[in-house]
């Protein structure tokens, strides 16, 4: 078997990742995202596979609480592999395998960037029973995406017209709009209001107010990340957080109010931070986890129609792979979720 060097990658060593991560690396394997798991008291580590000089791997593995004293660790869409073999997933299996037993944790969940296709390479791991996807900690397997490289009148164009006519509408009915580049923590109470009503009005769960916070103070970490805000008025009715990350600008969080939803703030607001996305530069902006035929989330009907009628395809993600230590606590983990899957009728 061929022989990997492998190494982990501390707080000294951040500022390197990006240097060696391919364009297409998800933000969720970014450096300040573990800065922001770890504002919730979770532990992330990091590590880098190499063939001699040359990277071939890497991963952010992140620990999530279980009951008692057990827990797990997942990889959010990675691990990133730029140079495939089995030689090499069976050293990264090894490694986390190990990594898991040091730490109680139950089993490993895997979210391989790019895709693994190979039907040997997928007997290294186990494939994950899919009515486990479905988690507030886990990624989407579909996201909407939109490239920008058309023009401004080709981007309004691709959109639905229903979608036109609302963008049209807002700015008819006095909604205005900016992106905010700096100062994010001005912004962010009003922000955390909004977001919770979002949450009410659509009947989704929030994270901590803590780990948006988190988020808020860890923007300017990221070069060019923005809000797109929109305001009637001067009261702000939505407020977009646009991340920027290897050229993509991603759509993590959208806070609107639900009032004077009849002037379609949310339309303008999006138009403009895809206007923006385009003016700096980026490449593709990435609207973030719908639903499809493949994969009924629940809730996620109307926000994947929103998405969608602004153009653009489908971002297909790996299936999830589980790498099990602890056998019993692991099927008891995906029993479960088995009955959370049938009692939520999903």
């Amino acid at each position: 078997m061929k022989k990997f060097d492998l190494k982990e990658i501390l707080e000294d060593d951040l500022s390197d990742i990006e240097i060696f991560l391919p364009n297409g690396t998800p933000f969720t394997q970014a450096p300040f995202y573990g800065v922001w798991q770890k504002s919730l008291g979770r532990l992330v580590k990091k590590f880098q596979v190499c063939d001699g000089e040359n990277v071939v791997a890497y991963y952010q593995i992140i620990r999530f609480p279980l009951y008692f004293k057990w827990n797990y660790f997942y990889i959010p869409y990675g691990p990133i592999i730029i140079r495939e073999s089995a030689d090499l997933l069976i050293f990264i299996k090894k490694h986390l395998k190990q990594l898991a037993k040091d730490n109680q944790a139950v089993f490993v969940r895997l979210d391989f960037t790019p895709i693994i296709n190979s039907p040997d390479y997928l007997k290294i791991f186990r494939s994950s029973p899919k009515y486990t996807y479905h988690s507030a900690y886990f990624q989407p397997r579909y996201e909407w995406a939109l490239t920008l490289t058309p023009t401004e009148d080709e981007l309004l164009q691709g959109a639905d017209k229903d979608t036109r006519y609302s963008i049209k509408l807002a700015a008819k009915r006095e909604i205005t709009t900016e992106i905010v580049t700096k100062d994010f923590q001005l912004y962010f109470e009003k922000f955390y209001e909004l977001m919770s009503e979002t949450a009410k009005r659509n009947d989704f769960s929030l994270h901590p107010k803590k780990y948006y916070a988190g988020v808020f103070s860890n923007l300017t970490q990221t070069k060019d990340s923005y809000l797109s805000i929109a305001r009637y008025k001067n009261k702000i009715l939505a407020i977009n957080v646009m991340l920027v990350f290897k050229d993509v600008a991603n759509y993590v969080y959208a806070a609107s109010s639900t009032e004077e939803r009849n002037r379609a703030p949310a339309y303008l607001a999006q138009w403009t931070g895809i206007l923006h996305a385009k003016n700096i530069g980026c490449k593709l902006y990435n609207f973030g986890g719908i639903t499809d035929n493949r994969d009924q989330h629940q809730n996620w009907e109307g926000l994947t129609f929103f998405k969608k009628n602004f153009g653009g395809y489908t971002i297909d993600h790996s299936d999830f792979f589980d790498l099990i230590i602890n056998p019993i606590w692991y099927y008891l983990y995906c029993l479960r979720k088995l009955f959370q899957k049938i009692r939520n009728g999903v």
